[in-house]
């Protein structure tokens, strides 16, 4: 172990031979030690240095060592300390259950065995490395169901967002329409038709601009660097290309994409050929394949 990256052990012990054997034991170890005479001082250097482990001698004056592990399992600062319990006198089975009901992780009786004390130490020193990690992990695993929670409400913000844009639109789109078809009977035949068709032409183009914006920012919300990347690899393809690669990396059917964009089967059919010709794909690889791999 380096200096760098000594573990920290807090002794509390009201006898200075005790303390004494415990330091030239641990210092071999380049263990980093405090030491405290009563449990009381034990809980304030504990507090202020966040050791590795603790050992607690049972009965000190002011405040013993049941008392002070009570007081530091309270702390939740400190509470995941292992400590280990040292007494000469409460060596019953009952000390026993006592000393680990208050919160202690292992129980040894004086005199101390130098090996003894640096296998439980070392032991104890283990727990915490653990213990460490486990509260990492968990934070971690929070952080990411924090994350997901977050990207969904963004999501669910800007789906009413769009909601609210879309029928902001449609009723304004509907009530020109409205307009424009009250005023057909005013027409000709021939003029009446061409208008007719006009608004249905223009109609189609407003209905696919508005849904594809929609619809790319949702996508942008789950796939955030799928069209960055697309273009950097393929940075020719058109808008309506780059649609079509959406599509194909949601599984979408050609009867959904021809619902959606108002392409005849014949023209879906050339698009796809004319994008398997930009991605270098032969003609008995899948298109669909490619792109869902796409990321």
């Amino acid at each position: 172990m380096n200096n760098t990256d000594k573990y920290k052990i807090l002794l509390a012990d009201d006898e200075p031979q005790n303390i004494r054997t415990l330091f030239a034991v641990l210092d071999q170890q380049q263990y980093e030690v405090f030491a405290a005479p009563n449990g009381k001082i034990a809980v304030e250097q504990a507090v202020k240095h966040r050791p590795d482990a603790i050992i607690m001698d049972w009965d000190m004056p002011e405040m013993d060592g049941m008392e002070a592990i009570k007081i530091i399992k309270a702390n939740d600062d400190i509470k995941d300390i292992p400590i280990l319990v040292a007494t000469g006198k409460m060596t019953s089975v009952e000390n026993l259950r006592t000393a680990l009901e208050a919160g202690a992780n292992e129980y040894i009786r004086k005199p101390y065995d130098p090996i003894e004390i640096l296998a439980r130490v070392n032991s104890m020193i283990r727990l915490r490395i653990d213990q460490q990690k486990i509260v990492r992990l968990e934070q971690e695993i929070l952080q990411q169901k924090l994350d997901e929670v977050t990207r969904e409400l963004e999501i669910n913000a800007q789906a009413l967002t769009a909601s609210k844009i879309r029928m902001i639109y449609d009723n304004k789109n509907i009530e020109s329409l409205i307009k424009e078809l009250q005023n057909l009977d005013k027409l000709d035949h021939v003029v009446a038709g061409k208008k007719l068709s006009d608004i249905i032409s223009s109609l189609k183009v407003n209905t696919i601009n508005i849904n594809w914006k929609e619809f790319e920012n949702h996508f942008e919300k789950v796939h955030p660097d799928y069209f960055s990347n697309l273009h950097k690899r393929f940075p020719n393809l058109t808008n309506n290309e780059t649609e079509l690669c959406v599509f194909f990396k949601l599984n979408m059917t050609n009867k959904e994409i021809m619902s959606i964009t108002y392409k005849t089967e014949d023209a879906l059919k050339k698009a796809r050929q004319r994008l398997k010709q930009k991605f270098g794909l032969n003609t008995d690889e899948s298109l669909y394949n490619f792109i869902k791999e796409l990321e």
